[in-house]
Protein backbone atom coordinates (compact mmCIF):
# COMPACT_ATOMS: atom_id res chain seq x y z
CA UNK A 1 0.00 0.00 0.00
CA UNK A 2 1.74 3.37 -0.68
CA UNK A 3 0.51 6.95 -0.01
CA UNK A 4 -0.56 7.86 -3.24
CA UNK A 5 -3.81 8.97 -4.48
CA UNK A 6 -5.21 6.01 -6.87
CA UNK A 7 -6.64 7.02 -10.53
CA UNK A 8 -9.45 3.90 -11.78
CA UNK A 9 -9.68 4.06 -15.61
CA UNK A 10 -12.01 2.30 -17.25
CA UNK A 11 -11.03 0.66 -20.84
CA UNK A 12 -7.57 1.76 -19.95
CA UNK A 13 -5.61 -0.70 -21.92
CA UNK A 14 -5.30 1.00 -24.81
CA UNK A 15 -5.58 3.72 -27.15
CA UNK A 16 -6.96 6.90 -25.28
CA UNK A 17 -7.39 5.26 -22.02
CA UNK A 18 -3.92 4.11 -22.25
CA UNK A 19 -2.77 7.00 -22.82
CA UNK A 20 -4.20 8.55 -19.86
CA UNK A 21 -2.82 6.26 -17.56
CA UNK A 22 0.57 6.59 -18.55
CA UNK A 23 0.19 10.95 -17.64
CA UNK A 24 -1.63 10.02 -14.68
CA UNK A 25 1.09 8.04 -13.32
CA UNK A 26 3.93 10.54 -14.27
CA UNK A 27 1.90 13.04 -12.38
CA UNK A 28 2.09 10.74 -8.82
CA UNK A 29 -0.83 8.46 -9.03
CA UNK A 30 -1.11 4.78 -8.90
CA UNK A 31 -3.18 3.43 -11.49
CA UNK A 32 -5.99 0.69 -11.67
CA UNK A 33 -7.30 -0.01 -15.55
CA UNK A 34 -10.05 -2.52 -16.39
CA UNK A 35 -10.29 -4.02 -19.31
CA UNK A 36 -12.56 -6.42 -21.28
CA UNK A 37 -10.99 -8.38 -24.07
CA UNK A 38 -7.72 -6.63 -23.61
CA UNK A 39 -6.11 -8.96 -21.43
CA UNK A 40 -2.22 -9.00 -22.74
CA UNK A 41 -2.57 -5.11 -23.76
CA UNK A 42 -3.36 -4.78 -20.40
CA UNK A 43 -0.75 -6.52 -18.93
CA UNK A 44 1.40 -4.87 -21.13
CA UNK A 45 0.49 -1.33 -19.95
CA UNK A 46 0.84 -2.20 -16.42
CA UNK A 47 4.31 -3.31 -16.82
CA UNK A 48 5.59 -0.56 -18.65
CA UNK A 49 3.94 1.95 -16.17
CA UNK A 50 5.18 0.02 -13.02
CA UNK A 51 9.14 0.47 -14.66
CA UNK A 52 8.63 3.90 -16.27
CA UNK A 53 7.28 6.39 -13.27
CA UNK A 54 7.66 3.23 -10.68
CA UNK A 55 3.69 3.25 -10.31
CA UNK A 56 1.63 0.45 -8.39
CA UNK A 57 -0.62 0.02 -11.70
CA UNK A 58 -3.02 -3.33 -11.59
CA UNK A 59 -5.74 -4.54 -13.95
CA UNK A 60 -8.73 -5.79 -13.62
CA UNK A 61 -11.39 -8.04 -16.32
CA UNK A 62 -14.68 -6.08 -16.18
CA UNK A 63 -17.69 -6.58 -18.64
CA UNK A 64 -19.00 -2.95 -18.44
CA UNK A 65 -22.10 -4.30 -20.17
CA UNK A 66 -22.79 -6.24 -17.35
CA UNK A 67 -24.41 -3.97 -15.15
CA UNK A 68 -23.92 -6.67 -11.92
CA UNK A 69 -20.84 -7.53 -12.39
CA UNK A 70 -20.19 -4.04 -12.65
CA UNK A 71 -21.73 -3.21 -9.22
CA UNK A 72 -19.51 -6.55 -7.76
CA UNK A 73 -16.64 -5.01 -9.16
CA UNK A 74 -17.30 -1.44 -7.66
CA UNK A 75 -17.90 -2.52 -4.00
CA UNK A 76 -14.76 -4.76 -3.57
CA UNK A 77 -11.93 -2.72 -5.59
CA UNK A 78 -13.16 0.33 -3.18
CA UNK A 79 -13.05 -1.84 -0.35
CA UNK A 80 -9.76 -3.08 -1.21
CA UNK A 81 -8.32 0.47 -2.68
CA UNK A 82 -9.88 3.14 -0.33
CA UNK A 83 -7.32 5.79 -2.05
CA UNK A 84 -8.71 5.87 -5.19
CA UNK A 85 -9.58 9.47 -5.57
CA UNK A 86 -9.83 9.36 -9.89
CA UNK A 87 -12.69 7.93 -11.53
CA UNK A 88 -12.60 8.13 -15.18
CA UNK A 89 -14.82 6.68 -17.55
CA UNK A 90 -13.18 6.25 -20.48
CA UNK A 91 -14.43 2.79 -21.99
CA UNK A 92 -16.74 3.02 -25.26
CA UNK A 93 -17.88 1.55 -28.26
CA UNK A 94 -18.51 3.17 -30.95
CA UNK A 95 -21.08 1.66 -33.53
CA UNK A 96 -23.77 2.78 -36.71
CA UNK A 97 -27.34 2.50 -35.68
CA UNK A 98 -30.42 3.63 -37.48
CA UNK A 99 -33.69 3.51 -35.19
CA UNK A 100 -35.83 1.75 -37.87
CA UNK A 101 -33.42 -0.55 -38.33
CA UNK A 102 -31.56 -1.61 -35.58
CA UNK A 103 -33.28 -3.75 -32.62
CA UNK A 104 -33.25 -1.51 -29.75
CA UNK A 105 -30.55 -4.20 -27.73
CA UNK A 106 -28.04 -1.80 -29.07
CA UNK A 107 -29.91 0.87 -26.87
CA UNK A 108 -29.35 -1.22 -23.89
CA UNK A 109 -25.92 -2.16 -25.00
CA UNK A 110 -24.43 1.44 -25.22
CA UNK A 111 -26.59 2.41 -22.35
CA UNK A 112 -24.57 0.17 -20.43
CA UNK A 113 -21.67 0.85 -20.88
CA UNK A 114 -21.89 4.60 -21.44
CA UNK A 115 -24.26 5.96 -18.79
CA UNK A 116 -25.24 2.96 -16.56
CA UNK A 117 -21.61 1.42 -15.71
CA UNK A 118 -20.51 5.16 -15.07
CA UNK A 119 -23.12 6.01 -12.84
CA UNK A 120 -22.67 2.99 -10.58
CA UNK A 121 -19.17 3.57 -10.41
CA UNK A 122 -19.34 7.30 -9.53
CA UNK A 123 -21.61 6.21 -6.76
CA UNK A 124 -19.19 3.54 -5.09
CA UNK A 125 -16.48 5.94 -5.88
CA UNK A 126 -18.33 9.25 -4.44
CA UNK A 127 -19.52 7.16 -1.01
CA UNK A 128 -15.85 6.03 -0.74
CA UNK A 129 -14.84 9.83 -1.00
CA UNK A 130 -17.24 11.16 1.05
CA UNK A 131 -16.88 8.86 3.94
CA UNK A 132 -12.82 8.52 3.63
CA UNK A 133 -12.40 12.09 3.36
CA UNK A 134 -10.54 11.80 0.18
CA UNK A 135 -8.68 15.30 -0.93
CA UNK A 136 -10.02 16.59 -4.19
CA UNK A 137 -12.43 13.63 -5.52
CA UNK A 138 -12.92 13.75 -8.80
CA UNK A 139 -15.17 12.19 -11.78
CA UNK A 140 -13.92 12.61 -15.57
CA UNK A 141 -16.09 11.18 -18.27
CA UNK A 142 -14.98 10.87 -21.57
CA UNK A 143 -18.03 11.64 -23.88
CA UNK A 144 -17.98 12.66 -27.04
CA UNK A 145 -18.27 16.58 -29.22
CA UNK A 146 -21.08 15.24 -31.65
CA UNK A 147 -23.24 15.70 -28.36
CA UNK A 148 -23.66 19.11 -29.68
CA UNK A 149 -25.25 17.45 -33.11
CA UNK A 150 -28.48 15.25 -33.89
CA UNK A 151 -26.43 12.80 -36.16
CA UNK A 152 -29.18 9.69 -36.30
CA UNK A 153 -26.68 7.79 -38.08
CA UNK A 154 -25.11 6.60 -34.47
CA UNK A 155 -28.99 6.99 -32.96
CA UNK A 156 -28.18 4.55 -29.89
CA UNK A 157 -24.15 5.67 -29.03
CA UNK A 158 -24.93 9.21 -29.81
CA UNK A 159 -28.00 9.19 -27.61
CA UNK A 160 -26.25 7.47 -25.03
CA UNK A 161 -23.29 9.96 -25.13
CA UNK A 162 -25.85 13.03 -24.67
CA UNK A 163 -27.10 11.18 -21.58
CA UNK A 164 -23.93 11.08 -19.75
CA UNK A 165 -23.28 14.53 -20.49
CA UNK A 166 -26.44 15.58 -18.56
CA UNK A 167 -25.85 13.03 -15.99
CA UNK A 168 -21.97 14.50 -15.81
CA UNK A 169 -23.45 18.14 -14.97
CA UNK A 170 -26.19 16.42 -12.81
CA UNK A 171 -23.40 14.81 -10.74
CA UNK A 172 -21.17 17.81 -10.76
CA UNK A 173 -24.19 19.25 -8.49
CA UNK A 174 -24.98 16.19 -6.96
CA UNK A 175 -21.61 15.31 -5.36
CA UNK A 176 -19.89 18.46 -4.74
CA UNK A 177 -17.89 19.39 -2.33
CA UNK A 178 -16.63 16.23 -2.23
CA UNK A 179 -16.51 15.14 -5.50
CA UNK A 180 -15.95 17.71 -8.77
CA UNK A 181 -17.24 15.87 -11.75
CA UNK A 182 -16.44 16.97 -15.50
CA UNK A 183 -16.38 15.58 -18.86
CA UNK A 184 -14.13 15.81 -22.12
CA UNK A 185 -15.78 15.81 -25.94
CA UNK A 186 -12.97 14.33 -28.43
CA UNK A 187 -13.50 15.29 -31.69
CA UNK A 188 -11.96 13.69 -34.38
CA UNK A 189 -8.60 12.38 -32.71
CA UNK A 190 -8.20 8.61 -33.02
CA UNK A 191 -8.47 6.82 -36.86
CA UNK A 192 -10.95 4.45 -38.14
CA UNK A 193 -10.83 1.04 -36.64
CA UNK A 194 -13.06 -2.10 -35.95
CA UNK A 195 -16.85 -0.88 -37.47
CA UNK A 196 -16.07 2.42 -38.37
CA UNK A 197 -14.41 1.75 -41.64
CA UNK A 198 -16.66 4.82 -42.74
CA UNK A 199 -14.79 7.21 -40.97
CA UNK A 200 -11.35 6.54 -42.44
CA UNK A 201 -12.49 6.64 -46.33
CA UNK A 202 -14.08 10.17 -45.24
CA UNK A 203 -11.17 11.79 -43.30
CA UNK A 204 -10.07 13.93 -46.04
CA UNK A 205 -13.64 15.67 -45.78
CA UNK A 206 -14.29 15.42 -42.32
CA UNK A 207 -10.91 16.71 -41.95
CA UNK A 208 -11.52 20.20 -44.40
CA UNK A 209 -15.00 20.77 -41.90
CA UNK A 210 -13.16 21.13 -39.22
CA UNK A 211 -12.09 24.80 -38.67
CA UNK A 212 -8.27 23.82 -37.66
CA UNK A 213 -8.05 22.34 -40.37
CA UNK A 214 -6.48 18.54 -38.91
CA UNK A 215 -7.34 16.00 -36.84
CA UNK A 216 -6.21 16.13 -33.48
CA UNK A 217 -4.06 13.75 -30.91
CA UNK A 218 -4.38 11.71 -28.09
CA UNK A 219 -1.83 14.16 -26.33
CA UNK A 220 -4.47 16.42 -26.64
CA UNK A 221 -6.90 14.68 -24.68
CA UNK A 222 -4.06 14.06 -22.03
CA UNK A 223 -3.74 17.61 -21.78
CA UNK A 224 -6.91 18.28 -20.66
CA UNK A 225 -7.22 15.48 -18.44
CA UNK A 226 -3.97 16.97 -16.58
CA UNK A 227 -5.97 20.33 -16.48
CA UNK A 228 -8.96 19.29 -15.16
CA UNK A 229 -6.45 17.39 -12.92
CA UNK A 230 -4.73 20.70 -11.41
CA UNK A 231 -7.17 22.50 -11.50
CA UNK A 232 -9.71 22.34 -8.31
CA UNK A 233 -11.73 24.72 -9.34
CA UNK A 234 -13.13 23.47 -12.50
CA UNK A 235 -16.53 21.68 -11.91
CA UNK A 236 -19.69 21.03 -14.01
CA UNK A 237 -17.85 21.56 -17.22
CA UNK A 238 -17.66 19.67 -20.68
CA UNK A 239 -14.29 20.17 -22.73
CA UNK A 240 -14.64 19.87 -26.18
CA UNK A 241 -11.36 18.89 -27.48
CA UNK A 242 -11.99 18.90 -31.24
CA UNK A 243 -10.64 21.97 -33.19
CA UNK A 244 -13.65 24.13 -33.12
CA UNK A 245 -15.81 21.17 -34.81
CA UNK A 246 -19.25 21.60 -32.52
CA UNK A 247 -18.91 25.09 -33.19
CA UNK A 248 -19.98 24.14 -36.82
CA UNK A 249 -21.28 20.73 -36.46
CA UNK A 250 -18.70 19.24 -38.41
CA UNK A 251 -16.97 15.66 -38.48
Amino acid sequence: MTNRNLALITGGAKRIGAGIARRLAALGYDIAITYNNSKDEAASLCGEISRDSGATCNSYKVDLFDLEAVKDFSKDFLSDNKNCNLLVNNASIFEKSLFLENDVDELSKNMNIHLYSPLILAKEFALNAKNKKLPDGQIINLIDKNIARFDTSYFYYLLSKKSLAEATRMLSLQLAPDVRVNGISPGYILDAIDGSKELQEQKDRIIQKIPLQRKGEVKNIIQAIEFLVKNDFVNGQIISIDGGASLNHAG
